[in-house]
């Protein structure tokens, strides 16, 4: 395994979350996971999302990623600001008039706004990011969990 990660190149991009009003844990720290797996640079917790420390059970899903990946506590406008000031296109996953696929996204520096699990992304950071764009489903199902969708939006950004 050693040898086969050695091969695999870096990301082509730079990736950042702002995580807004994640209602469980157990969500919140799969995406430690996952983020990690990605290189995600910095991990943004607004609203009220959950934070750590993780519990046991929750240091079990995340796997103590969380001690990896660095993580920030603050409101999703001054999130907002802070990666916009230093030139990243902030991008809302979520269903809009404006969503783009995965593949049309050009932009080298990202911020991706994951939103509620019931909620999704709230209607004034829809108005705060650059974009918004959506993975196609072709089933009948509306919705993915929060922690999937996170991994097939980093996989689709990063690939």
């Amino acid at each position: 395994l050693k040898r086969f990660l050695r091969k695999i190149k870096n990301p082509r991009r730079e990736i950042y979350l702002i995580l807004e009003n994640i209602q469980y844990a157990t969500n919140v720290a799969s995406i430690f996971r996952t983020a990690e797996a990605f290189k995600v640079k910095k991990i943004f917790l607004t609203g009220t999302t959950k934070t750590p420390p993780f519990g046991k059970e929750l240091r079990k899903v995340s796997r103590n990623k969380e001690e990896r990946v660095p993580w920030e506590y603050k409101t999703t406008g001054d999130a907002i600001n802070k990666l916009k000031n230093k030139g990243y296109t902030i991008i809302a996953l979520e269903i809009t008039d404006e969503s783009q696929y995965p593949e049309r996204i050009t932009d080298e520096r990202i911020a991706l706004v994951l939103g509620n699990e019931a909620h999704g992304v709230v209607r004034k950071t829809l108005e705060a990011v650059d974009k918004s764009m959506f993975i196609p489903m072709y089933g009948k199902g509306s919705s993915l969990s929060v922690g999937v969708a996170a991994g097939i939006a980093l996989y689709s950004l990063t690939s």
